[in-house]
């Protein structure tokens, strides 16, 4: 087989990159239309307002302080409830949901406090449906990246075998870490946006009744700061599509045992002088770092990578690695995307494929089952009730009663069960000894704005998820997006699985506290260890209870309890835990080492 020309693979992945390139414009064409939604409706917020409380389009401060009439408080309060409504259905933010819900049992506001509300309810709805848009494209983006990288790969060399199925865990997890040098990813950028907007929105409605401009003047000065808001966002949903198009194919190559690659820039008047220079460049794979021998090298950069190949590989064609069905097949130049992705992810039928000769395949090592060999919810409760040592149990009338036994994750769906399995085999890796001491895990309907509860007081704790979350996989990791970067979560754990990991949190600090009782008695009452240890951690690690807000996240100031899960949840998730879940995770350690060890 002849050997491919760097003009065969340039062109082949420019391709790659314009497909991925009209993803990005597509999602920022989307944004535009929300943006132009949400400024007609604010536009039509402060015109009612001052049609209905201002004199000849005037208003000083003052009357726009005086606060509302018991029917128009009243009336506000409908609409506020239609907001939460909102909100909890469409997974905009719980800090903003909570502030809703504090502002409906309130009995003062005043005119412009309602107007506040009303814009911010827009902006809201604006971000989250932006925010939802962009994590929708990135991930589609580096779905489709990473398969058509491989395609062309296999399809430039002749030679195909089957592609796992990528993990939406292992998506999720690539799409939410941040890889720009200010430790941002694009939910925060997005968050920081929608925060900025609407501060500025506000200060711009309270200065125009203070300076006394006509409410036109107002509305004009508030379409500048959205349009401004708007570039942003087309700025952010750019460099971050020239990103993932890229991790994409990074991480493509890596599969199939790419060991250099080459910088193809496109070339025209609009080449930025980075890009001209990088053209042609060779790297080797470990040496990958984005910005500096990788795209993207700047915002709306058009740059992509090519596999590049030494002449020991002319023959590559005729090597590869076994597929599922124990053979490599030749991939005829002929062959469409659609028709390789058929026959090589999606498992269908290879009629017609030529197969390779047995002494050409490199026989892949056989895995263990584990989680992600599942392919039902049933066999994630299969492979929990096979680690029965891990969990709790009891002997009535001399007959064993585990608590995994009775286990049924009904309306569960796949991913959703494997974000809850996942934190268990971590918690008992991490902490062997905890194996047995903790009741298993249940799925029930629930409260509408609760993820999972965990049930404490008789010592062994005891998990129930919510079937109206833990359904709808895509559904609940938007909410765990939207909850970290509002801050009532902790940072950089925004995965489902935080949400589990959060409620064995709750059941360690039950079980070290009403089995062990670790942190001693008061009375005939146990003390919990979770308001033993906060005041020593936020200590120990230089900050006061004043900043548990700032240092470990919103939902974590409730009381020591919740602390106490969200500390653990980041410890135990994160990939850079912060000072004060770095310093929970040294004490919680040496308290299990001392009390869980010495129980033996």
């Amino acid at each position: 087989m002849a050997k491919k020309n760097r003009d065969y693979w340039a062109k082949r992945f420019n391709q790659i990159e314009q497909i991925e390139h009209g993803q990005g414009v597509k999602c920022y064409a989307d944004i535009e239309n929300l943006y132009h939604k949400a400024q007609r409706q604010i536009e039509s917020q402060i015109e009612a307002w001052y049609g209905r409380f201002a004199d000849n389009n005037n208003i000083s401060l003052t009357e726009a302080k005086r606060l509302l009439t018991t029917k128009q408080l009243a009336e506000l309060k409908w609409d506020v409830q239609e907001y939460i409504r909102y909100g909890q259905e469409n997974a905009i933010n719980g800090q903003w949901v909570k502030q809703l819900e504090n502002a409906s049992s309130r009995y003062h506001i005043n005119r412009l406090e309602a107007l506040h509300l009303q814009m911010q309810q827009s902006i809201e709805a604006l971000f989250g449906n932006q925010l939802d848009g962009i994590d929708q494209t990135m991930r589609a983006i580096y779905k489709d990246g990473f398969y058509r990288t491989a395609f062309e790969i296999q399809k430039g060399f002749g030679v195909g075998w089957d592609f796992g199925t990528l993990d939406e865990k292992q998506i999720v997890k690539i799409i939410n870490k941040p890889w720009a040098a200010d430790g941002k990813n694009f939910s925060s950028r997005v968050w920081d946006n929608k925060q900025k907007l609407v501060n500025e929105l506000n200060t711009t409605l309270t200065q125009g009744v203070v300076l006394g401009q006509d409410p036109q003047k107002v509305i004009d000065t508030i379409a500048r700061k959205m349009n401004t808001s708007k570039k942003n966002a087309g700025r952010l949903v750019m460099t971050e599509q020239a990103f993932f198009s890229e991790t994409a194919q990074h991480d493509s190559f890596g599969e199939l045992g790419v060991e250099m690659y080459e910088i193809v820039a496109t070339l025209d008047s609009h080449t930025s002088e980075i890009c001209q220079d990088m053209d042609g460049k060779k790297f080797k794979m470990s040496d990958w770092k984005v910005g500096e021998t990788a795209p993207p090298f700047h915002v709306y950069c058009r740059s992509t990578t090519v596999p590049a190949f030494d002449d020991e590989f002319d023959l590559i064609g005729e090597r590869a690695a076994r597929g599922e069905d124990g053979k490599t097949y030749y991939v005829p130049s002929t062959m469409t995307y659609k028709e390789w992705q058929k026959s090589f992810v999606d498992g269908g039928t290879k009629e017609g494929l030529k197969p390779t000769k047995p002494d050409d395949t490199i026989k892949d090592t056989p895995k263990a089952k584990g989680i992600d060999d599942c392919k039902s919810t049933q066999e994630v409760v299969d492979l929990f009730k096979s680690k029965a040592d891990w969990f709790y149990e009891i002997e009535r009338k001399g007959k064993k009663i585990r608590s995994v036994d009775g286990m049924d994750l009904k309306d569960v769906d796949l991913e959703s069960a494997k974000a809850i399995y996942r934190p268990f085999e971590m918690l008992f890796d991490k902490f062997p000894d905890l194996k047995g001491k903790l009741n298993a895990v249940s799925a029930s309907r629930l409260g509408s704005y609760t993820y999972a509860q965990c049930m404490v007081g008789l010592g062994h704790g005891g998990i129930t998820v919510n079937t109206k979350f833990y359904s709808n996989y895509e559904h609940l990791a938007k909410h765990v997006i939207k909850d970290e970067q509002s801050g009532f979560h902790p940072k950089g754990i925004a995965v489902p699985e935080s949400i589990v990991m959060h409620e064995l949190g709750h059941a360690i600090d039950d079980y070290l506290t009403n089995t062990l009782c670790a942190a001693g008695m008061n009375g005939w009452k146990p003390k919990k260890v979770s308001a033993m240890l906060r005041p020593k951690v936020m200590r120990a690690a230089g900050f006061k209870i004043g900043d548990i807000r700032k240092e470990v996240s919103g939902y974590a100031t409730k009381d020591c309890l919740e602390w106490f899960a969200e500390c653990f949840a980041e410890y135990m998730l994160s990939e850079n835990p912060r000072p004060v879940a770095r310093e929970f995770g040294k004490q919680l350690e040496e308290l299990i080492n001392e009390k869980v060890k010495g129980a033996k």
